[in-house]
């Protein structure tokens, strides 16, 4: 029995659903319409690999630009320049950058909801959420490995993650806002 009331309950419901949404369907429709022509106004080209090697400064500090290489993994494709100190191979440093080209990218959504949880580090792993002129960072330091990276997004578009065994501060002096413009004009 009381699933027969249930029944008619949502019957009902889904009646009284439908004629409110007749009154409001022009409501309805003009929003549709206006989120439809927003998702179509998305950016519908990648970055080439090319184009970020001109993003990528030549030295960061004492670090020189070694090479630039493209990884795909899973439908994401990462470029990342990689930087070395003199000759030994410890003191070098990965600058990555991620195209969330589509408006709701994954890589964006993934920062965004990162730095809304701040997330806790286990055993010696910390995170640090700190604004840095005027753009939400990330910094994941990691004392047992020697190994710290801050990450960031850009133009609400590009995910930018620079990764050495400097602490966070020295890391993000190496971001430069002169190389980061070179990003608007895509």
């Amino acid at each position: 029995m009381m699933k027969i009331y249930l029944k008619i309950l949502t019957v009902f419901l889904l009646m009284f659903s439908c004629q409110s949404n007749k009154k409001e369907g022009n409501n309805l429709e003009s929003a549709l319409e206006k989120e439809h022509t927003s998702q179509n106004n998305d950016i519908d080209v990648i970055i080439t690999q090319q184009q970020f090697s001109d993003f990528f400064p030549k030295e960061l500090g004492d670090y020189k630009l070694i090479e630039v290489s493209e990884e795909t993994v899973l439908s994401r494709t990462i470029t990342s320049a990689f930087y070395l100190k003199g000759e030994d191979m410890k003191n070098n440093m990965e600058y990555s950058i991620e195209d969330g080209y589509k408006k709701g990218a994954s890589v964006i959504k993934e920062f965004e909801t990162s730095y809304r949880y701040k997330n806790k580090g286990e055993g010696d792993t910390e995170y640090i959420y700190e604004e840095r002129n005027g753009y939400q960072t990330i910094a994941f330091l990691q004392p047992e490995v020697n190994l710290n990276e801050i990450w960031f997004v850009y133009n609400q578009r590009f995910s930018i993650v620079l990764e050495g065994t400097e602490d966070s501060d020295k890391l993000w002096s190496y971001i430069k806002e002169k190389d980061l413009k070179k990003l608007d004009k895509y």
